[in-house]
């Protein structure tokens, strides 16, 4: 697993031991549906970031309600109570932790859209599967933020997520998998192209 890492070194208390056993557990389902079914990997990932908003807000007694969902952690709303919040956020987070919080819910937003989401000029599985690559390199970063100002570790710039440790991957298949055009020949061509 490519996560495995946040488990290792110090923890503050057992409180955040848990809650990162939790995390990783969560991320080692995501990985598992990354080959076979990537939009179900986006919409584990965008939970877990949500979870993790749950995590910094306990952490920090931060004092968003139990119920606050992913974007009302990460979006101003126009109303002054609910903004004071999200700026204590983002001062115990930090404005780069929060900007990979959102990245991973804007993705992850797209993956709940599926098939009625915008096509960006690719096949639909491809798009799905983009967004989870994306998002796997996101939630890295994320993870590494947390071991660094959590646990004081020095010791995980290196890491980044490897396909080929993903489960269910395959060497032979191309990273995005296209259909095969056969184009048929048309009458004229066949009629021109024999040799004389």
């Amino acid at each position: 697993m490519n996560y495995s890492f946040m488990m290792e070194g110090e923890f503050p208390d057992e409180t955040v031991r848990t809650a990162y056993a939790q995390i990783e557990r969560e991320l080692e389902e995501a990985e598992r549906l990354y080959w076979g079914k990537p939009r179900e990997c986006g919409i584990t990932l965008r939970n877990i970031s949500e979870d993790i908003c749950r995590f910094y807000n306990d952490y920090y007694s931060i004092g968003f309600p139990a119920e606050t969902t992913l974007e009302e952690f990460l979006c101003y709303k126009e109303r002054e109570s609910h903004d004071v919040m999200v700026s204590r956020f983002l001062s115990c987070v930090r404005k780069e932790q929060r900007d990979r919080l959102n990245k991973l819910r804007v993705i992850g937003d797209d993956c709940l859209l599926g098939k009625s989401g915008p096509d960006r000029g690719m096949r639909y599985e491809d798009r799905m599967l983009q967004n989870a690559e994306r998002m796997l390199d996101t939630m890295m970063e994320v993870i590494k933020e947390m071991c660094r100002k959590i646990n004081g570790r020095t010791d995980v710039e290196e890491y980044c997520v490897y396909e080929e440790k993903l489960p269910g991957y395959c060497e032979k298949q191309g990273r995005f998998m296209q259909e095969e055009k056969t184009e048929k020949a048309s009458i004229f061509s066949k009629l021109f192209s024999k040799k004389k």
